[in-house]
């Protein structure tokens, strides 16, 4: 939160939402930040964790702004961020996501954070999605050396700290929800971006706008098998289960039926692999089948209309499978 205190952008309204929090962050926030940040900041406290999905949509529904900011606590945020986001939306009017240059926080659990450090390696420059439907963080892990300060087209914005248009999120809201309330955690992000891309609105990525992320599980750069069964184990049971079961609520969502035929081989491949691997080595994720089953229908009637409402042919969203 200093770093916002920081930003060169000042024309903003901050609403934090604690999401049922056990350590100190609310008595943290209402002494230390509630009364620097004065009339320009609303403190909501939710009894239990909702989810990500069903907090940033309280958030949503809760404030008006031209462009939202997604921030995660766990980011720090360069002093011109804000600025440099706004100039770039307000410049590209069918631009409805779009993300900075995400590099990685090395961050030491200490009070005060004393043994934090920014650093050169990537986290994030948006989302790339390949013809399996597997989706990955642009470059992650690769070392920025300067050959990542073009701006250029993604596929959508990884959930860390993504500036979204309010008009964008309005026109692909289904009922009181932007983020879908059913994944709880992870992949949100995937799911709404994938969604944006079928109202034809385009992702960005914008370097000038900087910013640095502690990640618990980090990537590499690579796609071999090893890498991914590596960063799986270091997930923790509880991220494993929502990942999986999103990553099924996102292809019933979004994947059409053409594009499922023609990238049939790359995807049960790519599925019948992981569901093996769950099958055999991490049985406790098997449960994220059966909550797909379970809403199976629900998400049925989503994708009725994803795909009723849909603007772009099924080839132009093959632009974006790698």
């Amino acid at each position: 939160m200093k770093a916002i205190l920081k930003q060169t952008f000042m024309d903003y309204f901050l609403l934090v939402i604690d999401n049922g929090s056990f350590d100190q962050t609310v008595k943290i926030i209402e002494q230390e930040f509630v009364p620097v940040f004065g009339p320009k900041i609303r403190f909501i406290k939710n009894k239990e964790n909702i989810g990500f999905a069903k907090a940033h949509n309280q958030a949503l529904l809760w404030t008006d702004s031209e462009y939202v900011l997604a921030l995660n606590q766990d980011v720090i945020l360069a002093d011109n961020f804000l600025l440099e986001m706004v100039k770039f939306l307000d410049a590209h009017k069918n631009v409805g996501s779009a993300t900075g240059k995400v590099l990685r926080w090395k961050m030491e659990q200490t009070e005060y954070l004393k043994n934090s450090e920014k650093s050169d390696i990537v986290d994030s420059l948006g989302l790339q999605i390949f013809k399996s439907q597997r989706v990955v963080d642009l470059a992650a892990g690769e070392a920025d050396n300067g050959q990542f300060d073009q701006e250029k087209e993604i596929f959508g914005v990884s959930a860390s700290c993504p500036v979204y248009r309010r008009v964008a999120l309005q026109d692909i809201r289904y009922k009181d929800e932007f983020f879908d309330n059913d994944f709880f955690s992870y992949k949100e992000d995937v799911d709404l971006a994938y969604r944006l891309r079928w109202r034809g609105w385009s992702s960005f990525y914008v370097p000038a706008a900087v910013a640095y992320h502690e990640r618990t599980v980090k990537g590499g750069p690579g796609n071999k098998v090893l890498k991914i069964i590596s960063q799986r184990k270091n997930k923790s049971k509880f991220v494993n289960y929502h990942s999986y079961k999103n990553h099924l609520f996102i292809l019933l969502k979004n994947l059409s039926s053409g594009n499922f035929l023609r990238y049939f081989s790359q995807i049960f491949f790519y599925e019948l692999g992981k569901f093996l691997y769950i099958l055999f080595l991490e049985t406790s994720t098997l449960s994220g089948c059966k909550e797909f089953f379970r809403k199976f229908k629900k998400m049925k009637g989503k994708r009725k209309f994803i795909m009723g409402n849909r603007l772009i042919t099924d080839e132009k969203m093959r632009d974006w499978f790698v």
